[in-house]
């Protein structure tokens, strides 16, 4: 199975010890926010395990810091299943859901309506949250980042409509788009209290790490959830590899694990260079460290997603086996996998 494939990665574990108690508040907020309802979706919702990613992920934060990540983690992903509709079918709520988010985005004051659909409430409730206290620069730079991982999922499903492009590099370049990482480094920044000045941020060196980043977690991400893919009929990175370099779907797993240990390796060059990179800009010490707790951030993350995927319900046997035999047409893998009460 995928779920057990092992990537070694020179990047210490670690784990939130506030897990367990953000898991319930979590929930909480999920049933207030309309977004799991009755106790057997809560059952579901627990066992897929999606918002623990948080505590992998931002392994330094509590209290209501840790509950914004928490509950950011947990709306990504029930709005990823959104799209997740039946083959021959249009993810026309998924893209009704999207183009309302492009809206409030986009908006400095936005303002959600009773008859707005709750992962469009939810959203807005987590986009004011993550805006406290951050300069009006992060706040537009998190806008514009937001707004392009939505556009991202508008591209995926305008392809799933007409034809998904097959080739590794296209499907990767969407990939970096639709994967959620940049906003969530975004969070890294509110949840860890510091920003990135807005020079720095748009400079080549920061973008080529933030790029490694992603290609690795991207990577590890396509091949835990190979399963998933599989039962669905979904393409996935490790199909791509395999009608490419003409391999078995091991030897894809085997060279898409080559891949993220290659972006890793790059991402820690990169570091390296940071000192330089900061001492020609005239950065001061405060202005270094900030640079400093980014390049981290990237880091946990990477080995945060591995550490996680391995051990989540949602990349479980169970829930590949849920998919395969699913005929409801719902095929959504956080509300969908059977969980004894």
């Amino acid at each position: 199975m995928p779920q057990n494939v092992t990537i070694e990665l020179p990047i210490p574990p670690r784990q939130n010890p506030g897990l367990a108690a953000a898991r319930e508040r979590n929930l909480e907020w999920m049933r207030r926010q309309e977004l799991v309802m009755g106790d057997s979706a809560a059952r579901r919702y627990v066992f897929s395990a999606v918002a623990d990613l948080a505590a992998f992920s931002y392994p330094d934060v509590d209290g209501e810091d840790l509950d914004l990540a928490f509950d950011t983690m947990g709306w990504f992903f029930l709005f990823d299943d959104l799209f997740d509709v039946p083959e021959r079918h249009e993810a026309d709520e998924a893209v009704a859901v999207c183009k309302r988010l492009l809206v409030l985005v986009s908006r400095p004051s936005p303002q959600v309506a009773d008859h707005d659909a709750p992962l469009v409430r939810a959203f807005a409730d987590i986009w004011r949250r993550a805006k406290i206290s951050m300069s009006e620069e992060w706040q537009l730079r998190a806008a514009r980042n937001w707004a392009d991982y939505l556009t991202g999922n508008l591209t995926e499903e305008i392809d799933r409509r007409t034809w998904v492009p097959q080739d590794f590099a296209t499907r990767m370049r969407v990939g970096h788009r639709t994967l959620g990482l940049i906003p969530s480094l975004d969070l890294a920044e509110r949840v860890g209290h510091f920003e990135i000045p807005q020079i720095i941020w748009h400079s080549s060196h920061l973008d080529s790490m933030r790029r490694a980043s992603v290609h690795a977690v991207k990577l590890i991400n396509e091949v835990m959830s190979l399963e998933n893919d599989d039962a669905r009929g979904d393409p996935n990175l490790v199909h791509s590899l395999m009608r490419e370099r003409n391999c078995s779907r091991q030897e894809a797993i085997r060279l898409a694990v080559v891949l993220v240990q290659t972006a890793v390796s790059q991402l820690f060059e990169q570091v390296q260079r940071i000192p330089r990179f900061c001492s020609r800009l005239g950065l001061t010490s405060a202005e270094s460290e900030m640079v400093q707790r980014y390049a981290v951030a990237m880091f946990t993350w990477i080995r945060g997603s591995y550490d996680w995927s391995r051990i989540n319900g949602r990349y479980s046997p169970r829930t590949a086996s849920a998919l395969r035999s699913n005929v409801t047409g719902q095929l959504h893998p956080a509300n969908l996998t059977p969980v004894s009460p």
